[in-house]
C-alpha cells in the first residue's frame, strides 16, 4: 500500500463494505485517506448469476467489484490478503490466522491510522467468517499496541429496517441520506452478488405479501415507500438511512474517540458514548 492512511476499513469479503458505506462517504467528505483491507477475495460468494459457467473466476471478478466501490465511496486503496473464502462458514476457519494477524499488524504498523472501522466481535448480524476477522483485527492491534479508535459497524438503529438482525447497541449513529447515490452506485458495482442485497423481489409471507401490496398502493407517501419490496439499490438504501456504529476500542491516554474528535458537531452524526 502507498501513503498512509488516516482511516483503515477492514472487511472479510468484497461487499461487506455496503453496510458502512455512508459512512465511508461522510469521512471522505471531510478529506481523510481512507484504505481498505479485504480478507478474502470472495470466491465462495453467491453463484446465482453464473450458475452456466462453474469455471467462472468469481474471486477475480469481485476483486474488481470491491476496487471499483472502492473508488466512488472515496477510498484511494484497497489491499486483499488472500485468506480463503469457504463455500460454507465453517471454512472459514481454514484461515491461517497467525499470518492474517501479522499481515493486520503490519498494515495498521505502516499507516498509524486514527480509526479502523471493522466488523463486531459478533459479526454484525452472526457471520462466523465477520466474528473471525472481528478477533483478528483486535489481535493485530493489541500486537502492535494501536493507540487509535476501533469501531464495527451494523450496530443497531432503532426501528430502521433490518436492524433488527444486527447484535450491538449503537454509539453512534450517522445520518447517511445525503450520500444515497454514491452509496447506490457502490453497490451496483458488485453485480455479482446483488440479488442478495435486493431480495426477495417476491414477499415470502401473507404478512409481507400484505405490507407490499400497502406499500404499492401508497406509494406516494412515506409510510408506503417503506414497505415496497426491494428491487433497486438506490431503494434498499433508503431503508438505511442511518448507520449505526459500535465502540470496540477506545484510543489510549484519555483521548476523546474518533467521533468525538471530528464530528461532535455535525447535525448528522449523533454520538451517546
Amino acid at each position: 500500500m502507498g501513503d498512509k492512511s488516516d482511516i483503515l476499513v477492514v472487511i472479510a469479503h468484497p461487499d461487506d463494505e455496503v453496510f458502512a458505506s455512508g459512512t465511508i462517504c461522510l469521512f471522505a467528505e471531510k478529506g481523510f485517506r481512507i484504505a481498505f483491507v479485504c480478507a478474502t477475495d470472495g470466491e465462495g460468494g453467491s453463484r446465482d448469476l453464473i450458475l452456466s459457467n462453474p469455471d467462472f473466476p468469481l474471486g477475480e471478478i469481485r476483486r474488481q467489484e470491491l476496487m471499483l466501490s472502492a473508488q466512488i465511496l472515496g477510498a484511494s486503496e484497497v489491499r486483499f490478503l488472500g485468506q480463503p473464502d469457504g463455500a460454507v462458514p465453517e471454512g472459514e476457519e481454514s484461515w491461517d490466522q497467525p499470518s492474517l494477524i501479522s499481515a493486520l499488524g503490519s498494515i495498521i504498523s505502516q499507516h498509524n491510522p486514527q480509526l479502523i472501522l471493522t466488523h463486531g466481535p459478533q459479526g454484525g448480524y452472526g457471520h462466523p467468517a465477520h466474528r473471525l476477522l472481528y478477533r483478528c483485527v483486535a489481535a493485530a492491534a493489541k500486537a502492535v499496541s494501536f493507540a487509535g479508535s476501533i469501531f464495527s459497524f451494523c450496530g443497531k438503529v432503532d426501528g430502521a429496517f433490518f436492524s433488527w438482525h444486527f447484535d450491538q447497541p449503537s454509539d453512534v449513529l450517522v445520518d447517511v441520506r445525503t450520500f444515497l447515490p454514491r452509496r447506490a452506485a457502490s453497490l451496483s458495482y458488485h453485480q455479482t452478488q446483488i440479488a442478495y442485497f435486493l431480495q426477495p423481489h417476491f414477499p415470502r409471507t401473507v404478512r409481507k405479501l400484505a405490507s407490499a401490496i400497502f406499500g404499492l398502493a401508497f406509494s406516494f407517501t412515506v409510510a408506503g415507500r417503506k414497505r415496497v419490496p426491494i428491487s433497486t439499490p438506490t431503494r434498499f438504501f433508503r431503508r438505511f438511512a442511518i448507520e449505526g456504529l459500535v465502540l470496540q476500542k477506545a484510543p489510549n491516554a484519555g483521548r476523546a474517540h474518533f467521533f468525538r474528535e471530528y464530528y461532535l458537531n455535525d447535525h448528522r452524526v449523533r454520538i451517546d458514548r
